[in-house]
């Protein structure tokens, strides 16, 4: 286990409540054209839900956190098989899609769901990104263990490699981040660890930075949305203007604004995350169940990193 340094848990305490905060702020502009340069939403404010909630993709998230601080954590392909049920319980809160997909696993066993969720989604969906970020915080001292895990973890219920490739990655660029490597040296290293991604995955995130805003779009697959969060951290220099940035690129715009909250919280650490914004995040996941706010979502991850 590396030191729990005082900037180690200022970083940890800042990316999973960071990817809450990048999914409320999203929240308002998904599906929303790209927003033009100068006239970008910069502040949170409602959308589908009230200004400042999170979507059932965060709540994806801390269902894998909860379930990683259990005496015997499950293995990837039970803990997928959770995550499907939790989304199954919240299904008023997630997309037509996604609905589909739930309805077609109602009466399998909850151990088979996986592999049934996994028959149903061919395509490589980018919501599977998030729930691999708690696997950053549980293995502080193996990133290898957190690129295998992650890769497990989406593998069980998305077979397309885009999907376990792309959560082997997220997760560990957010591991370096979490123990202070800068962005661009994050990136780097992230590349030589995940050696054997898709060359066209590879190729997108290589030369993301490059890439002009107007060719960019938060799309629903990996790629694109790889894509555009690896372009926000790499040519921003605060949370704020990362966040900013790609949500308002539109389209999938809470699950890219998760991904880039995430990644910016643990760069800029919890402190850098906008006050006015800590304040504002919430959401109550699994549905009637509890509400979380900045300190539950900091000491989540906080305790994460202990464990």
């Amino acid at each position: 286990m590396p030191a729990i340094t005082p900037d180690l848990r200022e970083r940890a305490r800042g990316c999973l409540l960071g990817a809450a905060v990048g999914d409320a702020f999203g929240m308002a502009l998904d599906r929303a054209p790209r927003q033009p340069v100068n006239a970008q939403i910069r502040s949170m404010r409602r959308g589908r839900l009230p200004e400042g909630q999170f979507t059932a993709s965060t709540g994806a998230m801390l269902t894998v956190a909860e379930a990683l601080l259990e005496a015997s954590p499950p293995d990837a392909a039970a803990l997928a098989a959770r995550v499907e049920a939790a989304r199954k319980a919240n299904a008023p809160r997630i997309g037509v899609q996604a609905r589909g997909l739930l309805a077609h696993l109602a009466g399998v066993p909850p151990r088979d769901q996986a592999e049934a969720a996994a028959a149903e989604s061919p395509k490589p969906d980018a919501g599977v990104l998030l729930r691999c970020l708690p696997l950053a915080l549980a293995n502080l001292d193996n990133p290898f263990a957190c690129l295998t895990q992650a890769r497990d973890l989406c593998r069980a219920t998305h077979p397309h490699p885009d999907c376990a490739a792309g959560g082997g990655f997220v997760a560990t660029v957010l591991w370096h981040l979490i123990q202070g490597l800068a962005p661009r040296q994050a990136l780097r290293q992230s590349l030589e660890a995940c050696g054997d991604l898709p060359s066209t995955l590879e190729h997108t995130i290589r030369w993301a930075s490059t890439r002009l805003r107007d060719k960019l779009v938060n799309g629903a697959e990996v790629q694109p949305l790889v894509e555009s969060a690896v372009w926000g951290l790499l040519t921003t220099a605060s949370f704020a203007e990362a966040v900013t940035r790609v949500t308002n690129l539109g389209g999938s715009a809470a699950i890219a604004g998760a991904l880039i909250g995430a990644w910016a919280g643990a760069a800029y650490r919890h402190s850098g995350i906008p006050a006015d914004w800590r304040t504002l995040v919430h959401g109550t996941w699994p549905a009637r169940g509890r509400t979380w706010r900045e300190k539950d979502l900091a000491d989540l991850a906080l305790r994460l990193a202990l464990a």
